[in-house]
């Protein structure tokens, strides 16, 4: 792809996130990733093409008292995002009408923190998550596959360094340098079905949330002082605390209700001690 196509690319992309809040974004070739997460997804993707990588910041301020995750305070991101990417890869459509734009939120054969990294938007933190110079790990990553050839944006330099406190503040122990051990996640566990073990059901109620576990993004000092989110969405409708009575109402419109109302009930029973 010639330089200028490349610069046109942006523009549009630009153009078109950032009346939606959106004021980040990057391109990563598909070829630079070091592997795709499913056989699936080598089918599904160009071999020649690449990944344009969009970050959604959704820090919406302090709600003491609150039991959700803090990602979960808004509706579904899912959906946000998703039109989101929508309305970009139709703007990118319109002016490359001879390509591809086909967009994934959370269920990407792409390796997201890897082409987020490669495409300038951060560095992979020891919590496994993305560290972003702008809103530290407190972003979602959405992107847009396509077949267009778009040019590397980055990396950008940056590492933890020595810092580990996310290491030393996980309670279960399922976060180490080796990586995450998801069964013993507190997050994994308020989304599991089915009975749970004591020590399962003794860790939702010291963690305090019915869905989700904030701690190691907590004790990241790139989250010191976070900035609030920029997609209007994402900081409207929130609902810090869930409860039986409301849970109904939220159950169709937040990101926990894909679990459905028994998990999410089992949790408050939970922690109300029941």
């Amino acid at each position: 792809m010639s330089p200028s196509a490349a610069c046109r690319a942006r523009e549009v992309a630009e153009a078109a996130a950032r009346p939606l809040g959106v004021e980040r974004l990057g391109f990563c070739p598909l070829s630079a990733l070091s592997r795709l997460l499913s056989c699936r997804g080598r089918k599904l993707l160009p071999p020649e093409g690449s990944v344009i990588l969009l970050l959604l910041p959704y820090y919406a301020g302090e709600f003491p008292g609150r039991n959700l995750a803090r990602y979960a305070l808004a509706d579904d991101y899912h959906r946000i995002a998703g039109e989101i990417l929508q309305s970009v890869a139709s703007a990118l459509q319109a002016a490359f009408p001879g390509e591809s734009f086909l967009p994934f939120v959370d269920s990407s054969p792409i390796p997201e923190v890897e082409a987020g990294a490669l495409a300038g938007l951060g560095f992979p933190g020891r919590n496994g998550q993305l560290i972003t110079p702008w809103y530290g790990s407190l972003a979602f990553l959405a992107e847009i596959v396509t077949t267009l050839p778009l040019p590397q944006t980055g990396p950008r330099e940056g590492s933890c360094g020595s810092c580990r406190r996310c290491l030393d503040r996980c309670p279960t122990g399922a976060l180490t340098a080796a990586g995450l051990d998801k069964s013993r996640c507190r997050s994994y566990i308020t989304q599991k079905k089915g009975e749970l073990t004591p020590e399962e059901a003794r860790q939702i109620r010291l963690g305090g949330l019915a869905w989700g576990c904030d701690i190691c993004t907590d004790a990241c000092p790139r989250n010191a002082r976070p900035a609030v989110t920029t997609i209007p969405r994402l900081g409207q409708d929130l609902v810090p605390v869930l409860t039986p009575d409301n849970l109904p109402a939220l159950i169709g419109r937040k990101s926990y209700g894909w679990r459905g109302e028994g998990v999410l009930r089992r949790n408050l029973a939970i922690l109300a001690g029941d």
